[in-house]
């Protein structure tokens, strides 16, 4: 009887880290910015942040690039926030800090997001993805046309449910 409860009890501790696990796993999320700027804002209201806060004194407005040198930031020394035609900021790219090294800050990156990012593989979540290039990690807002593929899937299995 009490290796039945023993049994019972360990294949439920099992089940429960498992369940911990995915749930964790459901939480990590790419980040939806850096700091208080965020993917999809108008460069107009970048420049306002950049302005407003006092952490982004050192930035320079290259038409369609904003790079600013980061201050206080353990990770990042440099980001280059880049816009499309529109004005709309489609891409952040954060420069690692050398002194820790690429593998120590993706490792800090990761375990403070729930994320698992390497080298060698983009991460994508909804409309956005995030990946590494050289010493950057570049976040990216991803162009309609995945978003068209995603609707045409949708449309392709409603006419196959009827």
């Amino acid at each position: 009887m009490t290796s039945r409860i023993g049994r019972g009890c360990r294949t439920a501790v099992v089940c429960l880290f498992l369940v911990a696990g995915f749930s964790s796993s459901l939480l990590a999320k790419i980040p939806e910015g850096y700091g208080d700027v965020k993917l999809g804002m108008h460069k107009d209201q970048v420049v306002d942040v950049l302005k407003q806060n006092p952490s982004h004194f050192s930035y320079d407005d290259r038409g369609s690039e904003i790079g600013e040198i980061v201050r206080g930031d353990n990770l990042f020394r440099y980001v280059t926030y880049r816009f499309d035609k529109n004005n709309k900021l489609v891409e952040i790219g954060l420069q690692m800090r050398e002194v820790v090294g690429r593998d120590e800050v993706l490792k800090i990156f990761n375990s403070k997001h729930g994320l698992q990012i390497t080298p060698h593989q983009k991460t994508v979540e909804g409309d956005r993805s995030l990946q590494v290039r050289d010493n950057d990690l570049v976040l990216r807002l991803d162009s309609s046309s995945d978003t068209r593929a995603a609707k045409q899937a949708d449309s392709q299995v409603s006419h196959t449910a009827r």
